[in-house]
């Protein structure tokens, strides 16, 4: 299955600047402990789950979701490993990391490839063993020691400020969405090799580029954002500075995948599947469901410009046409209003065959509701 969504995702990729983002999200299931006492632990080792670490591509240039490139499935089921400081780098599970870019390096004909990453993947043996054809923009974790001296952190507080931009902070759990302002900063550094590298062949450095975005003045009870990002792309100016905080906030489209795949749609969760091999084959049609609803949304207001191509067979066009045409009304307001070389004509389409009306609120008729917001959902399971 993922041999084969990759294969059409390379088609669409073609020429174009991807970003490949990835990313872990965990499958728990506090109330299945007898009926899934086959499965490992998850996060916290409490319950029984697994973790699904999927790379997607996404189009650098209008932020629309391309498609699968990978996912690895992780089911613990040898329990805690012991030092595993001294283990093998291929061994651990921090790999998933340089494997997910592998595997996005086969996107060979792609104009630009990045690699997009949080946190967790702010490993050394992953910056000097990336591809050659991939480029790397992950979120720094660890106060790394600089061959010019002294610690990450304390380089970049000493910056001076390049310049301010305003960007969207999305909802998180009860938190609701919100601006926010933050101070950049940029820098070329190199890294030194930390001792206890596990890889023999790390080099004593690497050189990089720092990007640094810092929250001014955020609002009381709110966390601050703050987002220390080293890539291996050349960042020399302000607005090459905003370009790389640009790319990094594609990386919420994976987040947004993950709640398609288990609270907002698919709720992947609610499994009955007792044994892990058949539950992880389900859970990758879940994601490739949840990679095409979101696809989906993102497109259907023609924000992200994508063509039909991105998701549908020329062959299907035919049948599609038919379906559209049955599916409008007889008056403009329920024709739909996107030509059909675009995804946003097949989200219309995918949209009514959901049990949309087709009927797009005025805003001062639901002043809540996004004008581009369609009453019903359009987050199909199949």
């Amino acid at each position: 299955m993922l041999a084969t969504q990759r294969r059409f995702t390379a088609q669409r990729t073609a020429g174009r600047h991807v970003l490949a983002v990835m990313d872990t999200t965990k499958l728990s299931f506090p109330t299945h402990h007898v009926s899934k006492r086959t499965f490992g632990k998850d996060t916290n080792g409490e319950h029984p789950g697994l973790f699904l670490h999927p790379v997607l591509a996404v189009d650098a240039d209008n932020g629309g979701i391309l498609g699968p490139i990978d996912c690895t499935v992780i089911d613990r089921t040898g329990g805690k490993v012991e030092n595993h400081k001294k283990r093998p780098a291929v061994e651990n599970e921090s790999y998933r990391w340089l494997e997910g870019a592998r595997i996005a390096a086969g996107l060979t004909e792609t104009a630009t490839l990045d690699v997009v990453a949080d946190r967790e993947s702010d490993g050394f043996d992953f910056l000097p063993h990336r591809p050659d054809n991939v480029h790397v923009l992950i979120r720094s974790a660890q106060a790394r020691t600089l061959v010019s001296g002294g610690l990450l952190p304390a380089h970049v507080a000493e910056l001076p400020e390049q310049g301010r931009e305003t960007i969207e902070v999305p909802p998180k759990g009860d938190r609701k969405a919100r601006q926010a302002i933050v101070a950049l900063r940029l820098d070329a550094i190199a890294l030194k090799r930390p001792q206890g590298t596990k890889a023999a062949d790390a080099p004593a450095s690497v050189p990089l580029w720092i990007v640094d975005a810092c929250e001014i003045d955020p609002s009381a009870g709110e966390t601050p954002v703050y987002w220390r990002l080293p890539t291996t792309h050349p960042v020399e100016t302000l607005a090459g500075a905003r370009q790389i905080v640009a790319w990094y906030r594609t990386r919420w489209t994976i987040e947004q995948v993950f709640r398609s795949l288990k609270s907002h749609c698919l709720r992947i969760e609610d499994s009955q599947i007792e044994t892990g091999v058949p539950f992880a084959k389900l859970a990758v049609v879940a994601l490739i469901a949840a990679v095409r609803s979101m696809q989906l949304v993102l497109a259907r207001d023609g924000k992200t410009a994508q063509p039909i191509a991105d998701a549908v067979d020329p062959a299907d066009m035919p049948t599609l046409r038919d379906l559209n045409a049955s599916l409008e009304g007889r008056t403009a307001k329920l024709k739909n209003p996107h030509g059909e070389t675009t995804l946003a004509w097949f989200a219309w389409v995918v949209a009514r065959l959901g049990g949309w009306s087709g009927y797009i609120p005025r805003l001062d008729e639901d002043p809540d509701k996004s004008p581009c917001e369609p009453r019903g959902s359009i987050l199909l399971a199949s």
